[in-house]
């Protein structure tokens, strides 16, 4: 099954699958890292190139190394350039046979800046971008998320016509304003989420944004005068979000979810099935339109945009905002046509291009989710920078109703403002965060928070600084998780936890233990292990070529260096791979996490792949939770009466309704990995050991 099926609906493939090429620029950004882990994900990117600057955040090599273990067709590559390189000199292999460029770029408005400086860098910004596209992919569809939108797409479209290239392969994405506008619809209506899509036309900015709610069914009920609030709401959204990260951060995540639904929407178009969705685009030259930029429905067909549909009958109420919004936009799209005149793109097409080649193929036949559960979640370092995109996938998960998102004050976003950032995605889970001191003890605070949790998922604790023993560490992220595990026996005994606080394999023991102490079952309590078999998975289809759908490598064992045990020998797709490869493969699976830390430059780790399978892990528990006996690996005390040599063990396990239902045993295995099973064993030994040790000087006060 699929972990990602239900999350984006809208990106369900229907009758036709594409195997296109996608870039996105700024893509080691705060809304480029989120975007390039789903449109990784996404079922028509077969090749997905990240493109930042040098001094992004987090290298884009890093990010590409990270996002190309998912357990995906698409194979990921970085680039990155110095601040006064130029894009048209150097990203002729980034961007040549692209199907779609996304860019998520620019600089936020500071204080004391006009409009006219926030358009003077951000439109430079994105006509270094546009000006490369271009030249090497002229016939790509080009999605800006770029502000000020109003004012950039209109400068980019006409430097475009100037170089006689189609306007219409430029789109503002403007798909984050019905996003909201479908959830505020649907939390004061009770309409059912996937029934609404609020048409918002006009432009992407304050009163330019038009929320047609006339032409919703959902809201024939709703009275005339709740109408403006309501309106103003998705129009000052964003503010709402800025606010609550008290100034940390905009609205990276649910804009990353917005891009990626526009995103899919042209791919969709592209491999055969028409798909419309609201863009911000030139205007038809025989249209009846006071400005010739606006942001309207739009279907999406194998060229890119197919119909820029009309704004249909509106309301008194909508005629007089349609005025408020025009004028508005008349003055930001001179803006951004008075830019155009006094520039040009140094450069046209390539001469020699090679035709955009098309694949597609059909879609895979995908059974409906039979049981969906409404339950509440809650993510513990859900500020972090494993805890954001897990946040994004955990509150887009179908078996989610309620997502509580914790973190400490000194988080590098205050949990609150996450929370907000989520609560707009247009999914049925209702969001809230909640954040401590440093001081404050979870047991004393986190009643709210957890009370009633059916699933509680732990990405915390520190990394392994230089000059740190294991036990240092052991000694600081036990502390940690025993603080949130003693909460969670508190108010949520009941609650599957899912652990990926490291060491893994001493702290789920010591955890377990300690549980165990104040009579609770050990086996609620799991080590995320999901990582090493999505990483075995990818790195098998890469040497076989087998479909990724098919592959399954059971993983075994624990969850660092030698304790990890691929077993290939169960996998139908590697019987054709000679044993001497099977080593290299197997160290490739170990030391993959080193190689992303060592690709970020000590950056970051894996931030966006552990997201990723920790939502893995989360939904074959929720499903389990929901009636569908659903099986995944991750490290579990061993039954009692089993022949084990350890404790505590990765292994498949069956989830269903109460949690841990099935402890599978390993199976056969062949003599290569019995010889690495000894190596396991003897690691797991010790560092089990160290859990067990904590454990015993310590208790739960709860």
């Amino acid at each position: 099954m699929d972990c990602l099926q239900g999350c984006f609906d809208f990106a369900a493939p229907t009758s036709k699958v594409g195997n296109f090429k996608v870039c996105v620029c700024g893509g080691a950004g705060g809304i480029g890292q989120p975007l390039s882990m789903l449109m990784a994900s996404n079922p028509h990117v077969s090749e997905l190139c990240v493109y930042d600057l040098t001094l992004a955040m987090v290298p884009a090599a890093g990010v590409a190394t990270d996002l190309s273990h998912l357990e995906k067709k698409s194979k990921v590559k970085g680039y990155a350039l110095d601040k006064d390189d130029l894009p048209r000199d150097k990203l002729e292999e980034c961007l040549t046979g692209c199907h779609l460029v996304l860019v998520p770029a620019g600089m936020p408005r500071k204080p004391g800046m006009t409009r006219a400086d926030l358009l003077g860098v951000n439109a430079g910004i994105a006509k270094n971008i546009v000006e490369a596209c271009a030249k090497y992919c002229p016939e790509a569809i080009l999605g800006l998320i770029v502000n000020p939108v109003n004012s950039v797409v209109p400068a980019m479209c006409e430097l475009y016509k100037k170089k006689g290239l189609d306007p219409r392969k430029i789109c503002g994405v403007t798909s984050l304003d019905i996003v909201r506008a479908n959830k505020f619809v649907h939390e004061i209506t009770g309409a059912p989420i996937d029934s609404i899509d609020v048409p918002v036309v006009g432009g992407h900015a304050g009163a330019s944004i038009l929320p047609l709610f006339s032409q919703v069914p959902a809201m024939k009920g709703v009275p005339a005068d709740k109408i403006p609030a309501l309106d103003k709401h998705v129009q000052d959204a964003g503010t709402d979000v800025v606010n609550a990260k008290g100034g940390k951060g905009s609205a990276t995540l649910s804009m990353a979810y917005a891009g990626h639904k526009f995103a899919n929407a042209v791919l969709s178009g592209l491999a055969g099935t028409d798909t419309t969705e609201c863009a911000y685009v030139a205007v038809d030259a025989d249209a009846k339109s006071e400005v010739p930029y606006f942001a309207s429905k739009v279907t999406f067909g194998t060229s890119g945009v197919k119909t820029v549909h009309p704004v249909g009958p509106i309301n008194e109420y909508e005629q007089g905002r349609m005025k408020e919004a025009i004028a508005q936009l008349k003055d930001e799209i001179d803006a951004g046509l008075l830019y155009a005149k006094t520039q040009e793109l140094a450069e046209g097409p390539k001469p020699g291009l090679p035709p955009l080649e098309k694949r597609i193929s059909p879609a895979p036949v995908v059974a409906p989710l039979s049981k969906v559960g409404n339950f509440k979640v809650c993510v513990c370092g859900g500020a972090g920078g494993i805890g954001q995109p897990l946040s994004l996938l955990m509150a887009s998960n179908p078996h989610v109703s309620e997502l509580c998102v914790y973190d400490l004050t000194v988080a590098m976003v205050p949990a609150a403002g996450v929370a907000t950032d989520l609560s707009h995605l247009e999914k049925k889970s209702k969001l809230k965060g909640f954040a401590l001191e440093l001081q404050d003890l979870p047991r004393d605070k986190l009643q709210e928070c957890l009370t009633g949790c059916h699933l509680v998922l732990v990405p915390a604790g520190m990394p392994r600084k230089p000059g740190m023993t294991r036990a240092d560490l052991l000694g600081v992220n036990a502390g940690i998780a025993k603080n949130i595990v003693e909460a969670c026996a508190k108010y949520c005994p009941e609650a599957i936890l899912g652990l990926i606080v490291n060491p893994v394999n001493s702290v789920v023991p010591a955890m377990c233990e300690l549980y165990k102490k104040k009579g609770l079952d050990p086996r609620k309590i799991c080590g995320v292990t999901s990582l090493d078999i999505v990483r075995a998975n990818k790195f098998v289809h890469e040497i076989t070529g087998a479909p990724i759908d098919s592959i399954d490598v059971p993983v075994v064992g624990g969850h660092a260096g030698a304790s990890i045990l691929p077993l290939f020998s169960q996998v139908p797709a590697m019987k054709g791979v000679p044993a001497d490869k099977i080593p290299a493969l197997d160290k490739h699976v170990q030391d993959a996490g080193t190689d992303v830390v060592n690709a970020k430059g000590g950056k970051g780790s894996a931030t966006l792949s552990m997201a990723y399978a920790g939502h893995k892990f989360a939904n074959a528990v929720l499903s389990g939770l929901a009636g569908t006996d659903t099986t995944e690996c991750a490290y579990v005390a061993v039954d009692a009466d089993a022949k084990s040599e350890v404790p505590y063990f990765a292994s498949k396990v069956t989830f269903g309704t109460s949690g841990v239902k099935t402890v599978h045993p390993v199976g056969p295995i062949n003599e290569y990995e019995q010889g690495r099973m000894k190596e396991a064993i003897a690691q797991l030994k010790d560092e089990i050991d160290a859990g067990l040790l904590y454990a015993k000087t310590q208790e739960l006060v709860c």
